[in-house]
């Protein structure tokens, strides 16, 4: 029994290459060479298709001209008139009687060897008419004879040339025998015409009323039709490798000038280092994919310059801000090192902590204005029972925290432990600055949820709505009191508030007493609904 050879596995050497090299090409040579190549292939095809619908038609006009040929010269044989054959293009011809006698030869047709036996059958004699309708088929005709060889030809074997002035039947001789090479050994279109020519008009009888009955063939040479489109090959030829060309040198022009705002981005983006990161690449007019490019690469531009910033914000921050505790704690520890008969350690340590404390409260707030901004959670959180629980809990500590209104539920989607702390620090900010009371307010339209909170103590200048916001904002003596704060409270909310896709903003009716900060966030879809 056979065995089967497993399949030879294919070595890298043999794996075709032409998609490596063409991953190799840069991008406008591929379209280049893809557009040139599709030209070609409808070019070559249009050029195919147009030379032989030419070659067609011209093989239509001449056997149409071949029909009518041979009518009249069946007509002039009917008539007992010297067939002259055709003026134009010398077709050759040949008239042959019932008898199988040649009566007329023209054109080389009579040194051609057995060409009568060649001919088709000659077709019905027409009744009641003098001429018949000429009728088409072809004809292989066979060598020339070449029993007067030397007549014709030179000691060499070529064909002799005929006389240029000479009109005499020996120059009709030697035109003929090179008509009969010409025709030799060729596959030729013939027509085929009955002819009937009266008693009184024929020269060699075949009826017994002394009448003639004949065929008159006429040979139509195959490269007549093909001589006609014969002008067109080469133009087309040359043609359609030049219009291929043309295409690729346009599709080349055309591909490298639309990648040209490509090129602008990319020597934009590689000019743009840490100290331009506000520099951002062009967009173009056009809306296509490019725009996009450029587009994205600006959203993207945008991020690394915001996240860079709050690099820089942040070691800007620690740098400054831990200084004086970090001093504090150090001068509290050098001092009990040096003095340790006359300082008091519990109290040593207790400030110790505390400085310890303010430094581990002010990174933390610090790395959370630091972080990149991803997306929050996105569990349900109930920002009216949230803010309840709050204000409740600012009551039991005594602070004059009311919840004037509020729904039954205002449910968001975000990470709960962030909103609480957003509230608590609007909290903490207001009781810090209010003089007698705390109020807030929680409305929804069932899409957007808002939280009011007011204190009733000095109010911010228009100036400062946007200020407050800012890390370490230092205003008025009258509101830098400072209860243990970090100053990053207020900026810390807004971050939360934006993570959320939400606003947080400062008002005031200055000059009268009271600032109020709304919270607005949107409601989950599902509960818009």
């Amino acid at each position: 029994m056979a065995r089967t050879q497993p399949p030879t596995a294919r070595t890298p050497a043999q794996t075709p290459r032409t998609p490596a090299l063409l991953r190799r090409l840069p991008g406008q040579a591929r379209i280049a060479l893809v557009a040139g190549a599709a030209a070609l292939l409808l070019c070559g095809a249009g050029a195919w298709w147009l030379y032989r619908h030419v070659r067609a038609d011209a093989h239509r006009t001449t056997d149409y001209r071949a029909f009518e040929l041979s009518t009249q010269l069946a007509a002039q044989a009917a008539a007992g008139r010297e067939i002259l054959g055709d003026p134009l293009r010398g077709w050759p011809l040949i008239e042959i009687d019932r008898e199988g006698r040649t009566v007329v030869a023209a054109g080389g047709t009579q040194d051609l060897v057995g060409l009568p036996a060649l001919l088709p059958p000659p077709p019905a004699p027409p009744p009641r008419r003098a001429t018949g309708s000429p009728e088409r088929g072809t004809v292989h005709v066979g060598a020339v004879d070449e029993r007067e060889h030397d007549r014709f030809h030179r000691p060499d074997g070529t064909l002799k040339p005929p006389p240029s002035s000479d009109t005499s039947a020996e120059q009709k001789a030697l035109i003929a025998h090179r008509q009969a090479h010409v025709l030799a050994h060729r596959t030729l279109t013939v027509f085929a015409t009955a002819v009937h020519t009266p008693a009184h008009a024929c020269a060699l009888p075949t009826e017994a009323d002394g009448s003639c009955r004949a065929t008159l063939y006429v040979l139509v040479p195959s490269d007549d039709a093909d001589l006609a489109a014969a002008p067109l090959r080469t133009p087309l030829m040359a043609g359609v490798p030049l219009a291929a060309l043309l295409v690729a040198a346009v599709a080349w022009a055309a591909a490298r000038r639309s990648l040209r705002p490509v090129e602008a981005i990319r020597r934009e983006v590689a000019e743009i280092t840490d100290t331009s990161l506000d520099r951002r690449v062009p967009v173009p007019d056009a809306r296509d994919p490019v725009r996009r490019l450029a587009l994205t690469t600006n959203t993207t531009l945008d991020r690394l310059e915001t996240a860079v910033e709050r690099q820089r914000r942040f070691v800007a921050d620690a740098s400054h801000e831990l200084r004086s505790p970090v001093a504090a704690l150090r001068y509290e520890l050098e001092t009990a090192l040096a003095h340790p008969d006359t300082v008091d350690a519990h109290e040593t340590l207790h400030h110790a902590l505390t400085a310890t404390r303010r430094v581990h409260a002010l990174t933390e707030d610090l790395l959370l204005l630091a972080r990149p901004d991803r997306p929050a959670a996105h569990s349900l959180v109930d920002l009216a029972g949230l803010t309840a629980e709050l204000v409740h809990e600012y009551r039991h500590r005594g602070h004059p925290v009311a919840l004037r209104t509020s729904p039954d539920r205002a449910p968001v989607r975000g990470d709960g432990a962030q909103l609480h702390r957003l509230l608590r620090n609007l909290l903490d900010n207001a009781v810090r600055h209010a003089r007698t009371a705390v109020v807030l307010d929680v409305t929804t339209d069932g899409r957007t949820h808002t939280v009011a909170v007011r204190n009733d103590g000095t109010p911010l200048a228009p100036d400062e709505c946007e200020l407050v916001f800012e890390r370490f904002t230092r205003l008025d003596e009258a509101r830098t009191r400072d209860a243990g704060g970090s100053g990053l409270g207020l900026a810390i909310a807004r971050d939360i508030a934006e993570r959320h896709h939400g606003a947080l903003t400062a008002r005031s009716d200055h000059p009268r007493p009271g600032t109020t900060f709304t919270l607005t966030l949107p409601g989950p879809p599902d509960t818009a609904r």
